[in-house]
């Protein structure tokens, strides 16, 4: 694995009929990949009654998810790729403009398999 790169977004304020729209959600999540230069290796979700979208794809580099309230304008995406050859800024980014977030919180934790790579 060596270094990775785990965004976690909380975004709000976003429009309320995309986060409940379980097919345009998954096409926005693989551009938001493929700008990323990750390699999907397939997504996967779910649509819950009355409401919400979970999606989750699994990468070569690791792995990113989507979980939507629809209800409150909220969605909670992690982008978790191993590394150095993704672009995860680009793919949080698109995400963010495709779900018209009004606010987004975005933190970046570095991963590593040795303790040394994080210090």
């Amino acid at each position: 694995m060596g270094n990775g790169r785990h965004l976690i977004l909380d975004l709000y304020g976003c429009n309320a009929e995309i986060l409940n729209d379980y097919e345009e959600l998954k096409r926005f999540l693989e551009i938001a990949l493929v700008l990323a230069k990750a390699n999907i290796l397939r997504i996967i979700g779910e649509r819950f009654e009355p409401q919400g979208v979970t999606l989750l794809a699994l990468l070569s580099e690791s792995h990113a998810s989507i979980h939507t309230w629809p209800e409150l304008g909220y969605a909670a995406i992690d982008l978790y790729t191993c590394g150095d050859t993704t672009q995860t800024h680009k793919a949080a980014e698109f995400l963010k403009k495709k779900l018209q977030a009004e606010t987004a919180d975005e933190r970046e934790l570095r991963r590593s398999t040795t303790l040394s790579n994080k210090l």
